[in-house]
């Protein structure tokens, strides 16, 4: 009899944390933000409000290194990092910044991505 109690709290425990997990689940911030895919780069769709971008963008380096080569790393393993990608966004100009979602260190280092909606003129 004593091993039906534990077996039922044990059952229990485990429907309300299921609960918990699918509340939380429901309301993650991947939802809330609207995470989004462009040429293999993840990215929140939202604005980020204020941001320092970097040195790569305030220099007018992106002019001529659309792509970030010289941002990257010879020892990194995955080399296919962007800088600008092209997908529509919910922002009203041609090219906006948006936070990358953090996935390896090179990621956290390089925060913001320009998505652009067609290639800019500048």
């Amino acid at each position: 009899m004593n091993h039906q109690a534990w077996l039922l709290k044990i059952q229990l425990a485990g429907v309300v944390a299921l609960a918990v997990f699918a509340s939380w689940a429901l309301t993650s911030p991947a939802q809330a933000q609207k995470m989004r895919y462009a040429n293999g780069t993840a990215y929140w769709d939202v604005d980020p409000g204020p941001i320092d971008p970097g040195s790569y963008w305030t220099s007018g380096l992106y002019k001529y290194d659309p792509n970030g080569y010289l941002e990257r790393n010879w020892r990194d393993a995955d080399q296919l990092h962007e800088m600008t990608v092209y997908a529509d966004h919910a922002g009203k100009q041609n090219c906006v910044f948006r936070k990358r979602v953090p996935i390896s260190t090179w990621d956290f280092q390089h925060p913001y991505l320009r998505v652009c909606r067609k290639p800019p003129k500048d």
